[in-house]
């Protein structure tokens, strides 16, 4: 695999303009080797910015135990410095000019992309790839189930090991795909 990236938030709620707590991303550069980004963000730098949070993903958040919690809402970066962070990341390890075949995903096209177009935008920034690069994970794990046992996720709700979980998963994906073709 090269030049394909998975992108996991974990958020105080469920669309554009709710807080995100952590951004993850884990991927295979335009080389092919793997690369990673992780980032947990300051929840006052947000509430500057009129970010809000949504009173049953924060019910959610509460049975999701100490550790998940801890790990969830300790950020202390600022968003505006680690977003610039992000992009200079991710320029440095994707080609996502129309000629190379570049493909972001994330579980969920309706979630995790609205969402963090709108966190980029209220701190001045634009999303680093264009629509056409964006793929929708969860479509895949619906039409074949099987490869969500090869995500073995160990530890769920942290933004960088759900990535990598998911990106094992599409691996999987590529694999019985390319069986089929042989």
């Amino acid at each position: 695999m090269k030049n394909e990236l998975m992108i996991d938030i974990e958020t105080t709620g469920q669309k554009p303009g709710c807080k995100v707590l952590s951004l993850g991303a884990y991927g295979f550069d335009k080389d092919g080797f793997p690369t990673e980004f992780y980032k947990r963000f300051s929840i006052a730098k947000q509430d500057a910015e009129d970010l809000d949070d949504d009173h049953d993903t924060m019910a959610w958040w509460f049975k999701q135990g100490q550790d998940a919690m801890q790990e969830a809402f300790s950020g202390e970066e600022d968003p505006l410095e680690a977003i610039g962070e992000f992009k200079h990341w991710f320029y440095r390890h994707f080609a996502t000019n129309r000629e190379d075949r570049f493909l972001v995903w994330c579980c969920g096209v309706d979630f995790d992309f609205p969402i963090l177009e709108y966190f980029f935008r209220a701190f001045g920034y634009q999303l680093p790839w264009k629509f056409w690069n964006q793929n929708d994970y969860r479509t895949l794990k619906n039409v074949m189930p099987k490869i969500k046992m090869a995500e073995n996720n160990a530890f769920k709700h942290n933004a960088l090991e759900d990535c990598k979980a998911q990106m094992r998963g599409l691996k999987a994906f590529y694999d019985t795909i390319k069986k089929t073709q042989e």
